[in-house]
């Protein structure tokens, strides 16, 4: 162990097996070029390793006592060894065949790592980047060096690849024993605090990358073989699959087929709405774009490097001709999207958002296309809501937890752009309902936090047209002098509100399509009625809350949703209104550009509003905040705010006055003394 030449030897071996195994598949050898020597040599490389093969079994034990790195190494080498020697003499074992390695030599080699503590370290390491949507989101805190994490990752995709080779017949106490062990590691992980980012890159370096994933996607095996039927773990199960979807690279093709092949993984129980997972489900859409034809050589390719070790089923060898990269197609003028990973953290309300992809050089590939009819649209949306709500109503939301809720409730708004004929149905307008009021902070009961705004623009740009195209000038030097000397020349600066010209646009954009979408058909649907609402919130900038207004004028009473319960009412105005009296909890005043707008709904209308209208109540609460606040100030204030409600009926002026009469007579300040 003090030397790194052992494991070196150790794994030079294991190749020499698997080259062996690779020969004993191809037995017409069409694609090999291989002389009588070397066929010699391999036939015999069984004999010759027997001694190491024996070596490895005898001292494991003495190996792992030890969790240096040295040791880890080597062990993590032994097993290595271990896998390609029995994985490769399987097939040559006939039944009188006495093996070099029995049955409970193996048991003795798993019970050996599961009694000492170097499995446990390892999982600890290995697992540091689950239920993280994206790899910026990684610790970067650990005390580990980069050779440490690399040995941590090895030994455990190696020990989990060497179980599922012994494993069937694995004696049900060490079964339960792994298990226990890793279910806890997982639940570790899952308790940590939320990260909030809608980054679609990573700084992280694509070697880490790759061994966090061999060792994440092995332990995954192993939980969906043995424990895919045990409904206890189910949510984590699939946060874990989820979470490492998103983190998925090219190259990872096979992972990603196999994960969306388990169907444990993506099953829906739902017991209020008796609903079936779907005939079109979730998976059958990534399946099929992962199987279209110009990216079979890439599936194929990715299944000749994974498969193999993690899997006990290779159908094929393959060759040098599927090895492909992105230089393979860099400058050819076709459309054709030759990858599908990366998929992204949110690749699952990425569905809600009408892609399937969220990768950001390219368009986004739309769910809502001809490819699909509206039977096969209204099944994908289901299964996906399904899906979701179980991540976020389990008991600690898991994976879910680690994406902003700004950014969840930006991709489910998308959904309101759907055909009529999906928002008509009964179960996508409840879920779309119960993940609004996850999202929104109504369920808890408490106000959304005020990053949520924030997350939510950033989303909607990050999904724009506006974000690639600026992202395509960020690696093109012309691009980049371009805009500095476009910034210079026009003197442009951030918005009062925080956000850049494009970000906002983005964001206008969006609310103006929703709102035709609204005008056309959503109007009659309480669900869309609440995503509009939304953008009335005191926190949206005021060009935002003004548009809506303004587009929605001649309707803003179809706002007001019929027989809605109290309690949903009040904390609709209470997430509206930006704030109580300025002078008490500095909050700061509306925009004069909001009040004007909330100052014309009131006025003469084809339809007027009544007092128990949804936009009646807002503008009223809105006006009387801000007259009283004008009254603690100065007469100017209060000049500005009569000549804005001039025009307002009698019944309206009062109702403003005597709200804000007793909003500063009842000396609290707060929103809730105001609503």
């Amino acid at each position: 162990p003090e030397s790194s030449l052992g494991a070196h030897y150790l794994l030079l071996f294991a190749n020499i097996c698997d080259a062996s195994k690779v020969m004993q598949q191809n037995g017409d050898r069409t694609n090999m070029s291989t002389i009588p020597e070397a066929d010699d040599c391999l036939a015999m490389s069984g004999v010759w390793l027997s001694s190491s093969v024996r070596s490895c079994v005898t001292s494991f034990q003495s190996v792992v006592n030890s969790c240096d790195k040295s040791h880890m190494k080597l062990a993590s080498a032994q097993l290595r060894l271990l896998s390609s020697y029995i994985s490769t003499a399987a097939p040559t074992m006939g039944a009188s065949s006495i093996p070099i390695v029995s049955k409970e030599s193996c048991f003795q080699v798993i019970e050996a790592a599961l009694e000492s503590n170097i499995l446990d370290n390892a999982l600890n390491t290995a697992l540091g980047a689950t239920f993280n949507a994206y790899w910026d989101a990684l610790n970067h805190s650990q005390a580990q060096s980069l050779e440490e994490e690399a040995i941590a990752c090895s030994f455990v995709a190696s020990f989990m690849s060497f179980v599922q080779i012994v494993g069937q017949d694995l004696d049900s106490a060490l079964k339960t024993k792994l298990l226990n062990k890793i279910i806890n590691s997982l639940g570790q992980f899952s308790e940590r605090g939320r990260l909030s980012t809608t980054s679609m890159g990573s700084k992280l370096h694509p070697a880490r990358q790759s061994w966090f994933v061999e060792s994440e996607f092995s332990v995954l095996n192993i939980l969906c073989d043995e424990c895919s039927g045990r409904d206890s773990i189910r949510h984590l199960l699939s946060s874990f699959a989820f979470s490492l979807l998103g983190r998925l690279n090219i190259g990872h093709e096979a992972m990603a087929a196999y994960i969306f092949r388990q169907e444990k993984l993506f099953q829906v129980r739902n017991e209020e709405s008796k609903m079936k997972v779907a005939g079109e489900s979730l998976q059958t859409l990534f399946l099929r774009e992962l199987s279209l034809d110009d990216r079979k050589l890439q599936l194929n390719h990715s299944s000749n490097i994974f498969f193999a070790h993690c899997l006990r089923n290779r159908t094929n060898t393959g060759s040098s001709n599927s090895l492909r990269c992105t230089a393979d197609f860099v400058g050819k003028s076709n459309d054709v999207e030759r990858f599908f990973l990366p998929l992204g953290g949110i690749w699952m309300y990425n569905v809600l958002s009408s892609t399937v992809t969220s990768q950001c050089d390219r368009p986004p590939k739309t769910l809502s296309g001809d490819d699909h009819d509206d039977k096969t649209l209204s099944d994908i949306v289901s299964h996906t809501l399904c899906l979701i709500l179980q991540l976020v109503t389990s008991s600690n939301g898991l994976s879910s937890s680690f994406i902003s809720d700004g950014t969840k409730l930006y991709h489910i708004t998308n959904a309101c752009l759907f055909p009529e004929n999906i928002l008509n149905n009964d179960f996508i307008c409840s879920s779309l309902e119960l993940l609004f009021k996850h999202f929104s902070g109504f369920r808890c009961s408490t106000m959304s936090e005020s990053s949520l705004v924030k997350d939510f623009i950033m989303a909607c740009f990050e999904h724009s047209r506006l974000s690639r195209e600026s992202r395509k000038h960020e690696h093109d030097e012309k691009g980049q002098a371009a805009m500095k000397l476009h910034d210079l020349l026009s003197g442009e600066q951030p918005s009062s509100d925080g956000y850049s010209k494009d970000e906002l646009k983005a964001l206008n954009d969006f609310v103006d399509d929703l709102c035709n979408s609204y005008i056309e058909y959503g109007g009659q649907y309480p669900t869309f009625t609440n995503f509009i609402r939304l953008f009335l919130r005191g926190d949206f900038p005021a060009k935002t809350i003004t548009a809506v207004l303004t587009k929605l004028h001649p309707i803003l009473h179809v706002l007001t949703i019929e027989e809605e319960e109290r309690e949903s009412l009040l904390f609709s105005l209470t997430q509206s209104i930006s704030g109580g009296l300025p002078s008490l909890d500095s909050s700061r005043r509306d925009p004069s550009s909001v009040l004007d707008s909330f100052s014309f709904s009131l006025k003469k209308r084809d339809k007027e509003l009544s007092r128990n209208d949804y936009v009646y109540l807002l503008a009223v609460a809105v006006l009387s905040r801000n007259l009283a606040s004008s009254s603690q100030r100065c007469d100017c204030g209060l000049q500005a705010m009569r000549n804005r409600l001039s025009g307002v009926s009698s019944a309206v002026f009062y109702d403003i006055i005597q709200v804000s009469e007793k909003f500063l007579r009842s000396g609290i300040g707060t929103k809730d003394s105001l609503i």
